[in-house]
């Protein structure tokens, strides 16, 4: 299966996401996670959203991801565990943690409305004049009372009215199932933990790996369904087999 450049760049751009996520921002990470998203961390699988973000809090803590930039592939998973399951209603994310909402404009079509004689109300504060209210030992408010101008009316193309309600929050735009998509990093995995030498202050080593996701992307955020943590390294077991398929004979 042929990928778009569009589709590697989008796929480069989760990885950097969820590489920063995963080493900057654990205590948000639950969030961003499918209410049933599976974790398998090399080998140990963890369930659930909950389960999975006080696992990788705790996990990660001491782990550097050394990647390279994400691929995307056609898919992930070689368990029986290895299962995407897409939840019909989208997750809530609180709006301090997503990103500035867009504006979504309805695919409407509407006769410019007439000009009308009288005064326009296309303000939309109209002030009126200040009211005081008898202080309660902090001093006097003053009351601003905020009016705002009624919905406007407009014509479609087939001449029935039509309420104007241009500006939809994000979540009422996405209505359709998200598309799931996989990505592959290839790399290592760096651990660090506190050294008990007197002139090393920590020890680290790498393991090779292999870190595979699934998500979706919708004009809020990314929701990750699947994480795969694996080695890339077969044990001396399994490559005696192929040593000695290779090893000349005499």
């Amino acid at each position: 299966m042929e990928f778009s450049e569009k589709d590697v760049q989008e796929a480069q751009v989760f990885g950097e996401f969820y590489i920063d996520k995963m080493e900057n921002h654990r205590n948000t990470l639950q969030y961003y996670l499918c209410e049933n998203v599976v974790l398998d961390w090399f080998g140990k699988t963890v369930k659930g959203d909950k389960t999975v973000s006080a696992f990788l809090k705790k996990t990660l803590a001491s782990v550097n991801h050394i990647m390279t930039d994400a691929v995307p592939v056609k898919k992930i998973g070689f368990r029986d565990t290895h299962v995407v399951n897409v939840p019909k209603e989208p997750k809530f994310i609180p709006m301090g943690l997503m990103t500035p909402p867009r504006i979504c404009h309805q695919k409407m079509l509407f006769k410019t409305p007439k000009k009308q004689n009288g005064a326009s109300t296309s303000s939309l504060f109209q002030p009126k004049e200040n009211n005081k209210e008898k202080g309660q030992g902090d001093g006097i408010h003053n009351l601003l009372d905020v009016e705002t101008s009624p919905v406007k009316k407009f014509k479609a193309s087939n001449g029935d009215p039509v309420v104007s309600n241009l500006e939809l929050v994000e979540s009422e735009c996405d209505l359709v199932m998200p598309q799931v998509k996989y990505v592959l990093m290839d790399g290592a995995i760096e651990f660090h933990k506190p050294s008990s030498k007197k002139l090393q202050s920590e020890t680290k080593w790498k393991r090779p790996s292999k870190l595979s996701v699934a998500y979706s992307k919708t004009n809020c955020e990314y929701t990750i369904y699947l994480i795969i943590y694996e080695g890339n390294v077969k044990c001396r077991r399994n490559l005696l087999k192929e040593f000695e398929e290779e090893e000349p004979e005499n």
